[in-house]
């Protein structure tokens, strides 16, 4: 119907008694009356689409003006029957016939007024019997697919407007204003209830509402019946999107609610037109749109005219992950975020009503150990096992609507950062709907663990302001790291950038004064739990070094316990530190063993080579090797390590690695150097298993001392005792201030590098090597100190028979030159003495592989005097000498038919070959007595020995 002139009585208000001369209403078969008038005078031309088949116009006409002239009714209308398929702005589709020819079928005619006062006529308008047929010419074919048909919900029962819409994912759903695209009714409220019943698992449904066409939107929003007088103020006042008390001039607007109810809160209330209206999404799974008209109403619109009235709103469905802090629950945005890895948060994907506060809880998981993991007084009351490491790499505010709504004031939006736990004061809640004080439901915050969603209250505790982020104020920012995508990668965000807790959590507190679906607030941080637990009990100042001891008191775990490497994020490259060092110390009593067990290791994929050295049976690792995991052994807990295995590529086969010790210490070293800024614990890393294990103590004395000795190896073992003490290294040691020279027939040989050549040779080439080299599969480890370790060959072969290797204490120099070391003196012990006496002690392994008998000898030595001794100390004399060696030997061996020094000069430092002994009388040059009594002592020795 075109309402091509109109005038009715006069036009007053929108609200209240707006019509009081006459009113037009309009009706329609199969709906209820809704009772708005219509009045007032009419320039232009007005048009109204009705929603069935049959209208009824009521125009009713109370009081002429005083002038009887007759202009105060007066109407002129046209109508038309336009078939449905024909109706594509309302319900979407193409025109038909585009394709194929087509019929329409209308009937069109004129109705006028007639003058009468006091009178009331009903107009029916129905479709005719019959009417002319307008053929029209087929349009070309097209290849285009046509557009779908929109879904318009379905009616409510007993209701004019409102309708239900379900499953809006998989039709094209279209929310639009009662006899849309033409004029609609007024006294009228209309609800559009849009649900989404098919979710799928796992997701959380979220539902949209917009409109980004500005000209399919024009609600009245301003009860001026004329414009302003500037064409240019015409246009702008006509085309703006109005908000909120904007629209309570002529009280025509939309309402978006975060649900199914009134009492839901308001995301968004909105009224005029001319611009897209912005997106507004629920939280859950429902929406609920109300349109509301005042009672009264004139065609008398402000200029420009509008070619279209009321309102289409584009629905859309989302889906989110339903254990993610993606959405609010239960209407309350309020989220706790409890984990033990990292993450990124997020502004809520659906928009917050006004007045709104959010809160992100970071908490790191629960620290308790089980309780059957380690005996109680293995335990200490432990501290928190999670720091949160929080960067926040954005806060932005703007404006979805042009021109923008007024600028905040101050930091009305704002985001906090606290260190600790925090709750809003319960005074302080603010209400985010207009129906405050209605829904008493009390709702609860949502815990994200894992895989599973909790529900559980927010305990109020202290916390400490960090940070406020506004607008304009930005106190610390990681915003590079906004450039990470698939093909560039970022350095990570510094601790300058970011911030750590104190604790074990950390709270983000975001504010929101205006609807975000109006002023959009985003922000995004990335989080992240520092894992500090470590297992064990802290060994020595390193951050990472931890042991482990086996209590006299407790039993002995049933099973082996796991430990790893650590998971705190700043020991490695990413948090900031270039090289990683780690030691684990097994402690175990006497008559235990430690067996460790490693099943993972990450080492970066950095190259390393891995072989198995045929004759020790241990791992070696390449020289240039960065990241390796080594065994050592301690046999006394003050001498220094033995090495034993080094791991350092996982892809070798070699896990999982299994040792057993035979010493009651071991360590196991951690080492990686070089990390770059992408490096953690998930590129170096490793798990294994420990145990201590009983065995059969050794009641052999293995700690030796003494002015010189000798020591028998035998295989096989022959008696319990010597079972017992199988592989179990011997130590010996000097006296203070003394050193150690150690002989033993064989020859020493070179570990060769590891490389890939030899890498790829097998067990069984790799032993026929050794058999060239040597004439038996037994070897003789010397360790002098921790710079001097030896592989002897107890049987070499033929054409080395008679050599020797010599091993000297760490610290022992032999040369003619200038001393550099301190004459030997007698003082009292110190610290620093104690670890210089015990490093020059030598520590001597067997390996027997096969029947074999050797002996070891060793001489104790110490270097004779250079200088006068300073104040305190006593000057021991140098009365027997071995020149060879330039050392004094004690006065026991003088003469008693041994052997004990070499037979020539001595150059080397370490170890060397030597073949032929020499006697042992000194030299010592004084007074022309004394020389005497030297020489017969030596022409004396020299008897004996011939006679021997």
């Amino acid at each position: 119907m075109t309402f091509d002139s109109f005038t009715l009585g006069r036009f007053l208000s929108f609200t209240a008694d707006g019509c009081p001369d006459g009113s037009l209403q309009i009706s329609e078969a199969d709906r209820p009356v809704v009772g708005g008038s219509w009045c007032g005078t009419l320039w232009g031309a007005a048009l109204y689409y009705s929603e069935t088949r049959t209208v009824s116009l009521s125009l009713r006409l109370m009081r002429l003006a005083r002038d009887q002239t007759g202009y105060n009714f007066d109407y002129r209308m046209g109508y038309k029957m336009l078939r449905r398929d024909m109706a594509i702005v309302r319900y979407g589709g193409s025109v038909p016939g585009q394709n194929t020819q087509f019929h329409l079928l209308f009937c069109a005619g004129t109705l006028q007024s007639a003058t009468h006062v006091n009178t009331s006529t009903a107009v029916p308008l129905m479709p005719p019997a019959s009417a002319p047929v307008l053929t029209v010419t087929p349009v070309p074919e097209v290849t285009t697919t046509p557009p779908p048909q929109y879904y318009l919900g379905d009616l409510m029962a007993g209701t004019y407007c409102s309708r239900l819409f379900t499953d809006c994912d998989r039709k094209l759903c279209r929310l639009q204003s009662p006899n849309f695209p033409g004029i609609y009714p007024r006294n009228l409220t209309c609800y559009y209830a849009v649900r989404q019943h098919d979710v799928p698992e796992g997701k959380q449904a979220l539902i949209a509402v917009r409109q980004p066409k500005g000209q399919l939107v024009a609600i009245r929003s301003q009860s001026a019946l004329y414009g302003p007088s500037s064409q240019q103020q015409q246009q702008h006042r006509s085309r703006e999107l109005k908000v909120w008390s904007e629209c309570d001039d002529v009280q025509d607007y939309v309402t978006v609610y975060d649900g199914y109810t009134t009492r839901d809160p308001v995301l968004l209330k909105f009224c005029g037109g001319g611009e897209p209206v912005p997106e507004a999404v629920s939280s859950g799974p429902e929406i609920l749109v109300e349109f509301t008209s005042s009672p009264y109403g004139t065609f008398v619109y402000p200029a420009p005219l509008q070619a279209l009235h009321g309102f289409q709103l584009e629905v859309q469905v989302r889906f989110v992950d339903q254990h993610s802090p993606t959405f609010a629950r239960n209407k309350r945005c309020d989220f706790s975020v409890r984990g033990t890895n990292r993450g990124t948060l997020e502004t809520p994907q659906h928009s917050l009503p006004r007045n709104t506060t959010c809160l992100y809880h970071l908490q790191g998981a629960d620290t308790t150990v089980p309780a059957d993991m380690f005996p109680a007084f293995w335990r200490m009351p432990p501290p928190p096992r999670y720091k949160v490491w929080l960067s926040i790499l954005k806060f932005h505010v703007s404006s979805t609507i042009d021109p923008q709504l007024q600028e905040e004031e101050g930091c009305a939006s704002q985001l906090k950062v606290w260190d600790g736990a925090f709750k809003s004061a319960q005074g302080s809640t603010k209400c985010n709907d207009i129906f405050c004080g209605k829904d008493k439901m009390t709702r609860y915050p949502a815990v994200v663990t894992g895989s599973r969603l909790h529900v559980s209250t927010t305990e109020a505790a202290n916390a400490t302001l960090l940070a406020t982020f506004c607008k304009d104020q930005v106190p610390r920012s990681c915003d590079h790291a906004l450039l990470t995508n698939s093909t560039r990668s970022t350095r990570p965000c510094s601790l300058a950038e970011s911030f750590l807790s104190s604790g074990d959590s950390l709270t983000l507190e975001l504010r929101i004064a205006e609807s975000t679906a109006l002023r959009p607030v985003s922000f995004r941080a990335l989080y992240e739990f520092v894992d500090l637990h470590q297992d064990g009990e802290q060994y020595g100042t390193g951050p990472c070094s931890r042991k482990f001891v086996s209590r006299s008191q407790g039993p002995i775990s049933d099973r082996p316990q796991n430990f790893q490497s650590p998971k705190n994020v700043f020991l490695y490259g990413r948090g900031g530190s270039q090289n990683i060092s780690c030691t684990y110390r097994f402690v175990a009593q006497r008559g235990e063993r430690v067996k460790i067990r490693i099943t993972q290791l990450q080492t970066g994929g950095r190259r390393c080579v891995n072989v198995q050295q045929p004759d020790l049976g241990r791992f070696q690792c390449d020289a240039n090797c960065t990241a390796s995991l080594r065994v050592y052994e301690q046999p006394w807990t003050d001498t220094p390590s033995l090495a034993r295995d080094c791991l350092c590529s996982p892809s070798d086969g070699l896990l999982p690695f299994t040792f057993v010790s035979t010493a009651h210490i071991v360590e196991v070293r951690f080492v990686v150097t070089g990390m770059n800024a992408s490096d953690d614990f998930n590129n170096f890393s490793f798990e294994g298993s420990w145990e201590f294990i009983r065995t059969p103590v050794c009641a052999r004395k293995q700690r030796l001392s003494g002015a010189s000795g000798e020591i028998k190896f035998r295989s096989p073992s022959r008696t319990p005792e010597e079972v017992n003490c199988e592989n179990h290294p011997w130590l010996i040691e000097p006296r203070p201030g003394r050193y150690l020279y150690v002989k033993i027939s064989g020859v020493s040989l070179q570990q060769q590098p590891v490389t890939p050549e030899t890498r790829n040779l097998t067990t069984e080439q790799l032993q026929k090597q050794q058999q060239l080299l040597c004439g038996t599969r037994n070897r003789i480890e010397l360790h002098s100190g921790g710079s001097v370790h030896v592989v002897v060959c107890p049987q070499p072969p033929t054409s080395q028979r008679h050599h020797v290797v010599e091993v000297f204490s760490e610290g022992w120099v032999i040369s003619s030159t200038k001393l550099v070391h301190q004459p030997v003196l007698s003082a009292l012990p110190s610290s620093e003495q104690q670890a210089a006496e015990q490093s020059r002690s030598v520590i001597v392994e067997f390996l027997a592989h096969e029947p074999g008998s050797y002996s070891l000898t060793w001489l104790e030595i110490a270097r004779r005097r250079s200088v006068l001794p300073p104040a305190g100390y006593i000057m021991e004399d140098c009365v027997h000498r071995c020149p060879e060696l330039d050392a004094c030997i004690n006065s026991s061996l003088w003469c008693d038919g041994v052997a004990h020094c070499p037979s020539a000069p001595v150059e080397d430092k370490g170890a060397r070959n030597i073949t032929v002994a020499l006697r042992v009388c000194p030299r010592t040059p004084r007074q022309s007595a004394r020389k005497l009594f030297a020489d017969t002592a030596t022409i004396l020795c020299a008897t004996r020995r011939s006679i021997a």
